[in-house]
């Protein structure tokens, strides 16, 4: 989805300002990335901490944070030698989403609210939710029965509020669509969906390497929950998309990461 295309380009960006050349891999799937990286097929990428949580570590507890992390690290390095170069600095949750108005005239401000009248409504997931553990946990936590749940690109996922196929969707809570379709995230009182931080991992054979970890660990801490929705919104909007790299440049001119 458009944001693991900007980050592949900020990426590549500040391999470019070190003198490293790189070439990306795109369109993999979260399980197949992690294998690449793991063989060594690819150097470095952006996961998220609650899909190694859930799908690879089979962790179905939410601690606090700095908890997670540590152990995450620990796991990574002792499961495959993977190192965890740091987080960007924001999270993209998976979050239930509704139109703001949808939801007010339904009374739901939380995924419990939604969960009373959840039979008469259409779900809108992105491709790969239903077959993640993720879903599993939230449906089964607020006893989910929804009447039809229809599988999307995140483009049309986000389209179908608008044009009423859809009445909630899984939506990722970096996403700049949140604010310019004026959604409204529903409240996870039971904590069923773990935290996803955006993290940076490098491949066992990269290790050791000085010159590829310095040149990317400026991007650790740089990049906020706000600078990421922009980026976001500069290609998913309607009108004047930006290239994901010239998204990328200007995230990284906005989060200082160039001269």
């Amino acid at each position: 989805f458009s944001e693991l295309y900007i980050l592949a380009d900020l990426m590549a960006l500040r391999l470019q300002t070190a003198g490293l050349s790189s070439e990306k891999r795109e369109g993999l799937g979260s399980a197949v990335i992690y294998r690449a990286l793991t063989a060594g097929d690819i150097d470095a990428y952006v996961e998220y901490s609650g899909t190694i949580w859930t799908s690879l570590m089979r962790r179905a507890d939410n601690p606090p944070r700095a908890q997670m992390m540590a152990e995450l690290g620990d796991w990574l390095k002792a499961n495959s030698g993977v190192v965890m170069l740091g987080a960007l600095g924001f999270e993209n949750n998976y979050a239930l989403a509704m139109k703001r108005d949808r939801a007010q005239q339904l009374g739901v401000a939380s995924i419990e609210d939604l969960a009373r009248i959840t039979p008469q409504l259409v779900f809108g997931a992105d491709l790969e939710f239903q077959s993640r553990p993720e879903w599993a946990r939230v449906r089964d936590a607020y006893g989910l029965r929804l009447r039809e749940i229809k599988s999307y690109n995140p483009t049309f996922m986000y389209r179908a509020l608008d044009d009423g196929q859809a009445d909630v969707i899984t939506a990722f809570s970096s996403d700049g669509r949140i604010l310019s379709q004026n959604l409204v995230t529903l409240d996870d009182p039971k904590n069923a969906f773990p935290r996803y931080d955006a993290i940076l991992l490098i491949a066992p054979k990269r290790a050791g390497d000085a010159k590829l970890r310095a040149a990317l660990q400026p991007l650790v801490g740089a990049i906020d929950l706000a600078r990421m929705r922009r980026a976001n919104l500069e290609i998913d909007r309607d009108a004047d998309k930006l290239t994901p790299r010239a998204a990328a440049e200007k995230l990284a001119r906005d989060a200082g990461l160039t001269k």
